[in-house]
Formats: C-alpha cells, sequence, structure tokens
C-alpha cells in the first residue's frame, strides 16, 4: 500500500501572510491527513518560534500532520548541535509528538549569512548527515529521506543501493527554472526504482501582470511506470550536473540574485557546500519511528 501524502504549496510573502496561508490548508484537511508543505513555513528565528507552537496545536487539535521547515535549533535532530539554528525539518505528527529528523545540507548563501540588509535574516548553519527515516501510516513502515530543496545536489555522494527506500519528499523554495530540474531528478530516483514514491511540493508566488515571479508552484506525487530505467551512479551524477549550478557564496546576496541561474532551468548550491569545495555528508539514521 502506497503512502497516502497531500502535497500542498504557499505563496512566497511577508512571514505573517505566508503563514496565514499554511493555517488555512492545513485546518481544511479532513483529520488523519498528512501534509506536506514547501520548506520555510518561516524563515526568521522569530517568526519560527511563533510558527512551531501553532503548528503544534494545530496538527494534535485538527488531527493533521503537518510537514515543512523552520529557522529553529532541535535537540531531537541527530547529529546537530543543539544550541545551532538549522534550516530543519519538522514533522508535527496528529499524534502530538514533533519530530525532527533532518536540516538543510547546502543552504544557500543568503541563508547562511545575512548579505543583504533589505532581506530577512535566517543564517543558518549547514547539516552534514543525510538520514534514513522510518514513517508508519496505517500500521505500515516505510524507508524514506527528506530531501531540502537543493539537497538533491548530496545525492551523488551515495550509491543507488545506500539510498533505496519507499518515499522521497522534496520540501522546497526553488527558484523560478529551478522547479523543472528538481523534477527531472525526483523523476529519475522514481522511475528508476530507487524510490516507489516522491513527493515534491515547492512555492509560489503572485506578481503583477508582466513581472515575472520568483518562484513557480509545485504539488506533485511520483510513481513507479512501466519504464526500465537503470539506477547507475554514472547516471545519477550526469543528471545533476546538468541540473544544478555552482556559484561563488559573495556574488548572490538575496533570492532575487538566483534568478539569472535558476532560469537557466538549473538549481543552485553555493560554491561552499559543493563537492569540489570538499563537501562531506555521512548517511545516517533517525531512529525514532515517525507516526504520520
Amino acid at each position: 500500500m502506497p503512502l497516502e501524502v497531500c502535497v500542498q504549496n504557499f505563496g512566497m510573502a511577508r512571514e505573517e501572510k505566508q503563514f496565514a496561508e499554511i493555517i488555512h490548508k492545513a485546518d481544511s484537511q479532513v483529520k488523519g491527513t498528512t501534509v506536506l508543505f514547501p520548506e520555510y513555513g518561516a524563515f526568521t528565528v522569530e517568526g519560527s518560534r511563533i510558527a512551531f507552537e501553532k503548528l503544534s496545536r494545530l496538527a494534535s487539535s485538527k488531527g493533521v500532520t503537518i510537514i515543512t521547515s523552520l529557522n529553529l535549533s532541535s535537540r531531537d535532530l541527530p547529529y546537530a548541535n543543539p544550541e545551532i539554528n538549522y534550516n530543519t525539518l519538522f514533522v508535527f505528527s496528529r499524534n502530538g509528538c514533533v519530530y525532527s529528523p533532518q536540516a538543510k545540507i547546502t543552504p544557500q548563501s543568503f541563508e547562511m549569512n545575512h548579505l543583504d540588509e533589505n532581506s530577512p535574516k535566517m543564517n543558518v548553519m549547514p547539516y552534514n548527515h543525510l538520514n534514513r527515516v522510518t514513517l508508519k501510516q496505517n500500521d505500515r513502515e516505510y524507508q524514506a529521506f527528506f530531501i531540502i530543496c537543493s539537497d538533491l545536489y548530496v545525492l551523488q555522494l551515495f550509491s543507488p543501493d545506500q539510498l533505496r527506500g519507499e518515499a522521497l519528499f522534496c520540501p522546497a523554495n526553488f527558484g523560478n527554472g529551478a522547479e523543472g530540474a528538481a523534477e527531472a531528478v525526483i523523476d529519475y530516483f522514481v522511475k528508476s526504482g530507487l524510490f516507489n514514491q516522491g513527493f515534491f511540493s515547492n512555492t509560489y508566488q503572485k506578481v503583477k501582470k508582466g513581472l515575472t515571479p520568483y518562484a513557480i508552484g509545485v504539488e506533485k506525487v511520483y510513481g513507479r511506470g512501466k519504464e526500465n530505467i537503470p539506477a547507475e551512479e554514472k547516471i545519477v551524477k550526469e543528471i545533476l550536473s546538468e541540473c544544478c549550478a555552482i556559484y561563488p557564496d559573495e556574488g548572490y546576496l538575496n533570492f532575487g540574485d538566483m534568478l539569472s541561474l535558476t532560469q537557466n532551468g538549473t538549481f543552485t548550491v553555493p560554491r561552499s557546500r559543493s563537492i569540489g569545495k570538499g563537501l562531506k555528508v555521512e548517511l545516517g539514521v533517525y531512529e525514532k519511528v515517525i507516526e504520520l
């Protein structure tokens, strides 16, 4: 039986407006639903603290499981410094528990350092583990990975056998044009049989007519097809080489700067978090079973 996940997105906006959309969409779900939202349900520390409390209460009272990331530390995040803020993924379970099995490995330059005074301050630290997670739904367990946005890039560091599982989740905020590259990567990982399902949620932006939105919304569920596509490390590296652009951290100060790269059909990774600069990521395990 496949996992049942409702993929929803939200619009890039001021934190209050963005969060109001998340609350509305989560509150409108049927009891027992698991909802995947994009990364950064809130992006500042102050907003993330508020979001954490409200999402915890809503998940429990409504009986809905909510998945997103926040700019927070967590003592539940394995291999992490509990005093440091990461772009941390949280699963707010309908059973009242809150899990944090993963954090972002490849935060963008402006996520790690406040480079533009007119942009929100995030200042998250990069995480260095990719954790295998066990999910439980309707008394059945599933092996999964949460790949936060550009962390798709790090999948090339591991063999197919190391990654194989039931589901890949990608909560994201890809810039305009990069969502297509991400779809190609996720599609390959599912159709090659490395994962039975994929779930991809990307933000959108509403703009006035004639203007270019910073992001294009995606709410997509991927399933195995009939294609006989091999799962090979060589192919993974080739796909990611085509789909990813490495950029100098100091040259891109905010999200808008990324559009010059993403509109070429590539997602972005800062040079400081690139394999060429010695990026090391270890496979880990999140020990708890996450009740969806």
